[in-house]
Formats: structure tokens, sequence, C-alpha cells
């Protein structure tokens, strides 16, 4: 009897380890994901620059980043909110990826 005690001891054990690892992955995995629209915010920030470097203003819309400054934009995870504040003021702009709270 003893010796079951001990097994169902060591399987609590191991079941709350499983658990404090599934969510520490959980949360790891969603920092990841906020990062991607971190990045990808950035990216889009340097090419209006770049493009406000090159051409003398900020483009009014985010597609012209794409076809001219190899913006690449994944419409199915990310809603972007682009901004345009003027030919010569840097635009506002937001990722956040689909179905995310940030």
């Amino acid at each position: 009897m003893k010796r079951f005690g001990k097994i169902m001891m060591a399987a609590a054990v191991f079941a709350v380890i499983l658990w404090g690892l599934g969510d520490a992955l959980n949360q790891t995995s969603g920092q990841i994901r906020n990062e991607e629209a971190q990045l990808i915010e950035q990216r889009i920030e340097q090419a209006a620059v770049l493009c406000y470097a090159l051409e003398g203003s900020y483009p009014e819309e985010i597609s012209y980043l794409e076809q001219n400054y190899g913006v690449v934009i994944d419409s199915e995870k990310y809603n972007v909110f682009y901004q345009s504040l003027g030919s010569n003021m840097k635009p506002e702009v937001q990722v956040y990826r689909k179905g995310a709270v940030r």
C-alpha cells in the first residue's frame, strides 16, 4: 500500500511538472509572436524612412512599400495599421497578430 502511495505521489509531481512546462512554453510562444509583430512594424518603419531618404516623401499607402521596397506582410497572420500623416511626416505604423491582444 505504501508503494502505491509513492507511485501516486510521483505521478502527481510529474503531472505538475508537465503542466508547468506547458504553461511556460505557451507564454514563450506568445512572446515570440509579439516580437514577430514588432519586427514587422520596425521593417515597415525602416522602409518608410528609406523611401523618404531616397524620394523626398513618405508613402501614402503601405502598398507602395510592398511594391517598391520589398516589404512583405502575411495578411493571414497580421493586421497592419498604416496612417500617413503627410508626405514630410513619418507615418504611424502598428502591427497586430490576428486573434491576439497586444
